[in-house]
């Protein structure tokens, strides 16, 4: 028995090693082998008074399907339970993020087009695809097309089967992310990718927009980097938060502040010189429930920073002036105005 996550790959018509039963992860033998199926799971917690950790056990390492058993990835199951009894608050980790370097998710970001870009944002949205699947793909193939790249991301269990149907003599499998941990992975990696890709960048038309109050120009930037981004949460504020502060990270000469208190409230991103000649800039973000209320939520922004009065501890640092943006979102689409306010009284 030879196990891996590909099968081997057969070299030639003559005789060799290549007369070989191959039990892939869509064969009905053996598939409750492969991982630990529920009842191991629930024996598991019981036996250690923990059966209340079930839920998060199923939510972070189950969702996996080999042929038609459901299965939990063993090796991250074993590390949270190992962990849960030294501490039975402890949070669940990405175990399996630790065994391998998750190249692969980065690859098929970074080499890939803006069709395939579109289907990872689906799934990490928690949606399906649909893929042709090829069982005999070897690891020499993985590059060689896209629909490679993804029956490589199935086999090796960064995806999972949600369905299966047949269309002449070609399988088709809808894909879906399997668990927390494996969205965890993802989420992470594609953070790792958009900040490497900013660094590559000259992003001066949208800092020199920014900092000179040039709504417009700033607006037009930021469009240009959200229509370029794998997003994912995109009716959750804190995505664009941490958008906004990775496009920032790079502005020289000035310090970012984020959520921190100020007047009567919190603003969302502050950014300032030392030197108090140069007006400091806040940030308020919010988002829209449909794309006609951009607008609407921009201004609903720009009045929070004046009614709770976000400046006031920049004047006590000696600025005159501040800069202020109300940044409204409805998924990939930016609307931004903006606003100057003196702060001498």
């Amino acid at each position: 028995m030879i196990t891996g996550c590909l099968r081997i790959s057969k070299e030639s018509i003559f005789t060799g090693l290549n007369n070989l039963k191959i039990l892939s992860i869509l064969s009905t033998d053996y598939g409750e082998y492969f991982g630990f199926v529920e009842e191991e799971i629930r024996n598991m917690l019981r036996f250690y008074g923990m059966e209340y950790k079930m839920d998060t056990m199923k939510e972070w390492y189950d969702g996996y399907c080999f042929g038609n058993v459901e299965v939990y990835n063993p090796w991250s199951a074993i590390n949270y339970m190992d962990a849960l009894l030294s501490n039975e608050n402890v949070f669940p980790t990405a175990s399996w993020s630790n065994t391998s370097s998750n190249s692969i998710v980065k690859d098929l970001m970074e080499h890939s087009s803006d069709d395939v870009r579109e289907e990872v944002e689906e799934l990490v949205n928690g949606m399906t695809i649909e893929k042709k699947v090829h069982e005999d793909i070897t690891y020499e193939d993985i590059y060689r097309t896209e629909e490679n790249l993804w029956n490589f991301l199935f086999f090796t269990g960064y995806l999972k089967q949600a369905g299966m149907r047949m269309e002449g003599v070609n399988r088709y499998v809808t894909l879906a992310i399997p668990n927390k941990e494996l969205l965890y992975i993802y989420e992470n990696t594609i953070e790792t990718w958009f900040q490497e890709k900013v660094k590559e960048q000259n992003l001066d038309a949208l800092y020199k927009g920014m900092l000179s109050g040039d709504d417009k120009i700033f607006e037009k930037e930021l469009i240009k980097q959200l229509q370029t981004m794998i997003s994912y949460m995109d009716n959750k504020e804190a995505f664009y938060h941490g958008f906004l502060l990775g496009l920032l990270a790079n502005l020289k000469g000035y310090r970012k502040k984020s959520n921190r208190e100020s007047g009567n409230g919190r603003y969302d991103i502050c950014i300032y010189s030392l030197d108090v000649s140069n007006p400091p800039v806040i940030l308020e973000l919010k988002i829209a429930k449909h794309y006609k209320d951009l607008d609407a939520v921009c201004v609903e922004a720009l009045n929070q920073i004046e009614e709770k009065n976000y400046g006031e501890e920049l004047a006590e640092e000696g600025y005159e002036e501040v800069i202020c943006y109300g940044i409204g979102f409805f998924k990939k689409q930016v609307r931004v105005h903006g606003k100057r306010r003196s702060l001498i009284s």
